[in-house]
């Protein structure tokens, strides 16, 4: 009987924990002892080599090295080339990096991992949510389920805290690749999202771009061109990431370079760093106004902010929330472990509710899951029930006046889940012989600021005259998208539509790239 684990599959750095038998969670570190794994994955002579060493190696084969990869999760036409020519998804990338973390973590608990509930940005749409759980399939991993990390790190907060008092919970969780501001608020035994907001392409990262663009400037200046060197740019990648860290700490970091055989020097001091940033900045304190707005609050309804992922350490990052809200933020939990941690605390609940679905089962004559069925399912110090919503609004696309396209959500964003919502619609046509649906997400009716998630189709029944049509959306635990359709006029439930996710792999994909990947000799060094 193995083990269950939590999983923060992160944009620049990964981390994964689990319950120990006396409900405390334990990080558990990679083969090379760390607790962090940077989410970098080199190909080199036959090796596929994850982690720090990639990293570090990185500069010599930039053309083989793959990082931020998350930020590509959901991208149908996004493939990484090696330079002989192999291609590889964005899911396949992430199963390899998934597949290493799975073997460290037998490797340290002397056991199999029979499952994992794998971490997403709150502001992930579905197409993303369900890439990463294809990563997983990949990797071999049964993902049991998926979170949200600000209310992953939520949840770890309010059970290694022991809170019992009733607060409204900012969490800004700013990591390497992605953003999300998520409001929640706690009771002694509720967790319960408010609103959430973010940004899926805004990080860490961003900080580096932004340094990137400054030294890339002031080398052509001299006339050193970087952007001929890849080896010289690879390098600048590395050292803006070291001097952004340094300026946490220090007044100014220097930038040595070695572009085309000739040296170059950059020093850039923190108050020049903040001036690069303050745009970058400004898009996450303009999501936290947003996600205070849906949840119809204001800062002074807040009784903490809550400060999540590496990019936090930032001084100019924790000055920047504290001149916007007036509240000094808070760095009560580990900003590189408290997603993994909150998702392992997940793993006992959604355990819970996968052993009731596999006891009806075997109620009802059918075979269950035994895995599932004898998991041991420790005790943690403090319980919470949590409950999140929906990040976007999901609908579809519909035909109105001159046979104008819009899109009509059904499923309005921060609608708690799991939910399901109805609205009325009719055909197009007499004698229409079949439905085509294009499931959405997005607020707006514009189609150009919305997102085509799918597509299904299903045949009716032809008639001479107009047919009123329900369509039901809804969106499960993992807030993974179902379509169901009634036909009034037969008052038949034509059932659930099968949606092809047009920015997802086949299922035939899937396992064309599960048995590409259980072929690579994955290692950390």
């Amino acid at each position: 009987m193995g083990k269950y684990i939590g999983i923060d599959l992160g944009t620049t750095f990964s981390c994964m924990a689990y319950i120990n038998d006396n409900g405390q969670p334990v990080v558990i570190p990679n083969a090379e002892g760390k607790n962090i794994t940077p989410s970098t994955v080199l190909f080199e002579d036959g090796s596929t080599i994850v982690g720090e060493e990639a990293k570090n190696q990185s500069i010599i084969e930039p053309v083989n090295c793959e990082q931020f990869v998350k930020r590509h999760m959901g991208e149908r036409d996004y493939q990484f080339s090696t330079d002989d020519g192999e291609k590889y998804s964005p899911e396949a990338i992430s199963a390899i990096i998934l597949s290493k973390m799975k073997a460290d973590a037998e490797k340290h608990l002397g056991e199999s991992v029979d499952g994992a509930v794998i971490t997403v940005p709150a502001y992930f749409n579905e197409a993303q949510r369900k890439a990463t759980m294809d990563a997983g399939k990949i990797a071999g991993l049964n993902v049991i389920g998926i979170i949200n990390e600000p209310t992953a790190a939520a949840l770890a907060f309010g059970i290694t805290k022991n809170n019992e008092k009733e607060q409204t919970i900012m969490v800004y969780d700013l990591g390497g690749g992605t953003f999300d501001v998520t409001i929640l608020r706690f009771d002694a035994e509720n967790i319960t999202v408010l609103a959430t907001a973010g940004d899926r392409k805004l990080g860490g990262y961003d900080f580096d771009k932004c340094i990137i663009a400054a030294v890339t400037e002031a080398a052509a200046e001299q006339g050193f061109d970087i952007q001929s060197d890849p080896v010289a740019q690879q390098d600048l990648q590395l050292k803006a990431e070291e001097a952004k860290k340094t300026l946490s700490a220090r007044e100014k970091a220097n930038i040595v370079l070695n572009i085309g055989g000739r040296p170059f020097k950059y020093t850039l001091t923190r108050e020049d760093f903040a001036d690069l940033i303050e745009g970058v900045l400004f898009g996450t304190i303009s999501s936290m106004e947003n996600a205070c707005d849906e949840a119809g609050l204001e800062y002074t309804d807040l009784d903490k902010i809550l400060l999540v992922g590496g990019s936090t350490r930032m001084p100019l990052v924790q000055e920047v929330i504290e001149e916007e809200t007036g509240m000094t933020p808070s760095s009560e939990v580990h900003p590189d472990e408290a997603v993994a941690i909150g998702a392992a605390y997940h793993v006992l609940e959604t355990l819970k509710r996968e052993q009731k679905k596999e006891q009806r089962k075997t109620e009802q004559g059918e075979t269950g899951n035994r895995q599932i069925l004898d998991a041991a399912i420790p005790e943690p110090a403090k319980k919470y029930t949590f409950t999140d919503v929906t990040s976007h609004g999901i609908g579809i696309v519909c035909v109105g006046e001159n046979d104008q396209e819009y899109n009509s959500v059904i499923l309005p964003k921060n609608t708690q889940v799991p939910a399901a919502c109805t609205n009325q619609y009719c055909t197009t046509a007499p004698f229409q012989e079949n439905l085509y649906i294009q499931v959405t997400q997005g607020e707006e009716e514009d189609l150009r600021y919305v997102t085509v998630i799918g597509t299904a189709e299903i045949e009716i029944a032809p008639r001479e005259k107009i047919v009123g049509i329900e369509v039901t959306i809804s969106c499960d635990e993992n807030s993974i998208i179902h379509v169901r359709v009634y036909d009034q006029d037969l008052q038949q439930d034509l059932g659930e539509m099968h949606i092809d996710r047009v920015s997802n792999l086949t299922e035939e994909e899937i396992q064309q790239s599960r048995q590409r990947i259980s072929r690579l000799d994955i290692s950390g060094e």
